[in-house]
């Protein structure tokens, strides 16, 4: 499967590790919505340190140093927390990529 290559994502990747190949890239629908994740929580969080390709075709984000990932789907976002390397909790919260969404995300980072 062949899908962006990490040099031709928009400009508000700029800074995270990209970790995919262009034969093993998310898929097209889901670059989209973390690209407007990452707009939509510009200025209110820090930007994912990582960007992955998850197991399915979908976008990967990581921000290690504070045991946060979110998997980014074509239609929604999916976010776990971590303590010592362990999932804390069994409920996954999801969340769309939107203003009012992004909730759950500001909640992990302590903004609200």
């Amino acid at each position: 499967m062949s899908g962006v290559k990490p040099s031709e994502l928009p400009e508000a990747w700029d800074g995270i590790a990209i970790k995919w190949t262009e034969d093993w890239a998310p898929e097209p629908a889901a670059i989209k919505t973390a690209t407007r994740l990452l707009e939509t929580t510009k200025g209110k969080i820090p930007k994912p340190e990582t960007a992955a390709r998850g197991y399915w075709p979908n976008v990967l984000f990581g921000w290690p140093s504070r045991e946060i990932e979110v998997e980014v789907f074509a239609g929604h976002c999916e976010l776990y927390q971590f303590k010592g390397g362990n999932l804390t909790g069994t409920d996954i919260p999801s969340f769309k990529a939107t203003r009012t969404g992004i909730a759950p995300l500001l909640a992990a980072f302590g903004v609200i």
